[in-house]
């Protein structure tokens, strides 16, 4: 999925961690998701990392939303409840979009 002008140059590549994924703060996935809602797009999910001695690491924490549980604006605001309510920290969120 294309990602907003706005927001380009924003993601964290995690190559460097051996992942072909990117992530996002916290007030950035946000905003990415209402592009998403907008765009119709469905959140699967997506994992949570944590930056640790100058690098991001798992922190093993995620979720997921089933295509069966609801529809795409669901999985938006699932996927925003998740994110808003994670506690402070500096951590990134890897969104997976269908």
């Amino acid at each position: 999925m294309d990602i907003p002008s706005h927001l380009k140059g924003k993601e964290i590549p995690l190559n460097s961690i051996g992942l072909n994924e990117v992530a996002w703060e916290k007030d950035t996935a946000l905003e990415l998701l209402d592009y998403f809602r907008k765009a119709g797009a469905f959140v699967l999910g997506g994992d949570v990392l944590i930056k640790d001695s100058h690098k991001y690491r798992h922190n093993f924490d995620n979720w997921h939303f089933d295509q069966t549980d609801g529809n795409a604006e669901q999985s938006v605001e699932y996927t925003r409840h998740y994110i808003k309510n994670y506690p402070p920290g500096d951590y990134v969120f890897v969104l997976v979009v269908a």
